[in-house]
């Protein structure tokens, strides 16, 4: 046999061994989940979202078609593993992870499981068919800090958002349960998520930064972070609007744990809401960070130092506000900007050409709200009516 004949056959026959191999790989891999039980099975799915909250965005894509996999497992498990309270645990876990509510049903209707675990799963199906009252019932008696504590993260969840309109401070402390039975997982994001919330909700601006802060350092990666950061960029706002030097300092301290691009978007939300709301301080707080973040001849410079101008000219220095405002180009700023930049230029006029012995007497003192003065209730109202797009504006969609 030829040198080349030789090589050729061994060729061909390691072409064989490694088709063997492969077949045996796949094989294997269709057999042996098969072979799992419920609990098994339902651990692969929470891996996958244990991954997402890491921001993997494979897992998130994966996740949809993995639930709808092992709902057919699930429904095609022989039903004596029902009878396991490991599986019929599991079975409650996935429902609340997102799964299919036909599995449940199924399981319930072979009435075959402990008793515990079914009164478990006839409330878990109540809440996703949004049924409260009956999840009510059944769920809220439950000590969530006597299940596995995977279970047991998920039922605190549940039990949170039941009662989360009527108490929501029980509904924090329910949180805080889910959070310690089951860290580091889907169900600690969530739930972290959630309190930071009813936090803000609650007006409790010091729980408000705590939980942000945990937020930020363990999931800044979360396939949910954006919704955080959205919903956090409301709030952090509002608190701003309604506070005071001490409370600005704190906010501040919260917002340096960010990036520095996310801290500028932030302040000049907060500098535009508190001018078009009559929050001068809030402003004045925001714009001055604001400039001191952003770009000189950039836009967000120029609405900076837009922000800035308005704040000072409806407090104490008309004339370095109107020094500021006459150096910011319109021509970098959005539209809703510029026509706020008219609106102060005429007040800021206006307040200007007031009789000498009428700005020799003392200035009023200007409330928070800016409803004290005159001058700034004035630029208020003519900054809203020049702004065709001021309600957007308050709902934060224009320049988040």
């Amino acid at each position: 046999m030829t040198r080349a004949s030789n090589f050729a056959l061994r060729l061909a026959l390691a072409w064989v061994g490694c088709g063997c191999m492969v077949g045996l790989e796949a094989a294997r891999a269709q057999t042996e989940p098969r072979g799992k039980q419920p609990f098994e099975i339902i651990r692969s799915m929470q891996a996958i979202q244990d991954q997402i909250v890491l921001g993997n965005v494979e897992a998130q894509v994966r996740l949809p078609k993995l639930i709808g996999q092992i709902a057919d497992r699930l429904l095609a498990a022989d039903a004596a593993v029902w009878r396991d309270a490991k599986n019929a645990r599991a079975a409650i876990v996935y429902l609340l992870s997102g799964g299919q509510p036909r599995v449940v049903r199924k399981i319930l209707e072979l009435g075959i499981s402990p008793e515990e675990e079914t009164r478990l799963m006839e409330g878990a199906l109540a809440y996703v068919e949004g049924r409260s009252a009956k999840a009510k019932q059944i769920l809220a008696p439950v000590e969530a800090k006597g299940l596995a504590s995977a279970l047991g993260g998920h039922i605190a969840l549940v039990q949170s958002a039941l009662v989360a309109k009527e108490d929501p401070t029980k509904a924090m402390r329910l949180l805080d349960q889910a959070r310690l039975l089951d860290p580091g997982t889907l169900v600690e994001e969530a739930a972290l998520r959630r309190e930071t919330f009813l936090a803000d909700e609650t007006g409790d601006l010091e729980k408000f930064i705590a939980l942000s802060s945990q937020y930020i350092r363990r999931f800044p990666k979360s396939a949910y972070a954006d919704n955080f950061r959205r919903r956090f960029s409301d709030s952090i706002t509002r608190f701003t609007l309604t506070g005071d030097s001490v409370r600005y300092e704190k906010i501040e301290r919260l917002l340096n744990e960010i990036d520095a691009g996310d801290q500028l978007r932030l302040y000049l939300k907060m500098a535009q809401w508190g001018i078009i709301s009559g929050k001068i301080g809030s402003a004045r707080f925001a714009a001055e960070r604001a400039v001191r973040l952003s770009k000189e001849g950039s836009v967000d410079g120029a609405r900076s130092r837009l922000y800035e101008a308005a704040a000072l000219i409806l407090t104490s220095s008309l004339d370095k506000g109107l020094g500021e405002l006459q150096s910011v180009d319109a021509s970098r700023l959005p539209k809703v900007d510029a026509e706020l930049k008219d609106a102060v230029a005429r007040i800021a006029k206006q307040i200007s050409k007031e009789p000498d012995d009428a700005q020799n007497e003392p200035e009023p003192k200007r409330a928070e709200g800016g409803t004290a003065a005159a001058d700034a209730g004035a630029i208020i109202d003519s900054a809203q009516g020049a702004i065709s797009e001021a309600e957007m504006l308050l709902q934060g969609t224009r320049h988040e």
